[in-house]
């Protein structure tokens, strides 16, 4: 409760700020629960992106650092900006992404004041002409977007909330759906950290930066079942090394 009275409280005090705009009537709706659906069931990120290619997998044990399953991706959702988006924060002024940037469906995640659900949309505004390299943003009402933290990997999010803190906001985007070509090199990869007891402790990466750490315990087969868009595979102690890791697919 104390957080959705803090982002209204936030949203009020940018509203003296400046008049806030009224919603663009020709906003995208959001994804619909069959389209988010669509994709692997139950598998972490399946409803924001699909495999393009099968997964590689280590050929032997892998140590700290190195890569257990590597495969190339593509967003599910795809579309390109047809209007300006204009920042409305004070420390956010002028156009912050031009018609034209290419983006992607990001995830859904809390974004209203009374816990209501929004898509976080993510767009690339240097494809056309702007300064911006990443441009990530949840709208949180009909008029404003969030604009989410730069600091996190902009390729694949796993949680964003901006009732937890303060963001600067921007016009609600208006875009069209579509195929669009995103120029980045989208591949995801699993890396080992290392066995802590039973834990097995490992990173995800995607477009080439690190993205999150996660920590599954062992079953009682002594594996862990790592659920991939890609497929099911299991990662287990290396007989050589109970150290270091190895992968094979899930039967």
């Amino acid at each position: 409760m104390r957080r959705f009275w803090m982002l209204s409280a936030l949203i009020t005090v940018l509203a003296a700020c400046a008049s806030v705009p009224p919603p663009p009537p020709n906003a995208a709706p959001p994804l619909t629960l069959a389209e988010r659906a669509g994709g692997a069931q139950g598998v972490r990120y399946g409803d924001v992106i699909e495999a393009t290619e099968p997964a590689t997998l280590a050929g032997g044990a892998v140590q700290d650092g190195g890569v257990l399953i590597s495969f190339p991706f593509r967003y599910r959702h795809t579309a390109v900006l047809t209007e300006n988006v204009v920042g409305f924060s004070i420390t956010v002024s002028g156009v912050q992404a031009p018609a034209g940037s290419p983006g992607y469906y990001a995830g859904t995640f809390a974004g209203g004041p009374r816990g209501q659900t929004a898509d976080l949309w993510c767009f690339l505004p240097r494809v056309a002409g702007g300064e911006r390299e990443n441009l990530c943003l949840l709208r949180t009402s009909p008029s404003l977007a969030a604009i989410a933290p730069t600091r996190l990997n902009p390729y694949i999010w796993s949680q964003f909330a901006p009732a937890t803190g303060t963001f600067d906001y921007v016009n609600a985007p208006v875009f069209e759906r579509r195929d669009v070509e995103i120029p980045v090199n989208l591949v995801f990869e699993y890396r080992f950290e290392r066995w802590r007891g039973d834990t097995l402790h490992f990173v995800e990466y995607a477009g080439g930066q690190r993205a999150h750490e996660w920590m599954f315990p062992r079953n009682a087969e002594g594996f862990v079942l790592l659920r991939t868009v890609a497929g099911d595979f299991r990662v287990a102690p290396s007989p050589d090394n109970p150290e270091w890791a190895v992968v094979t697919p899930a039967e």
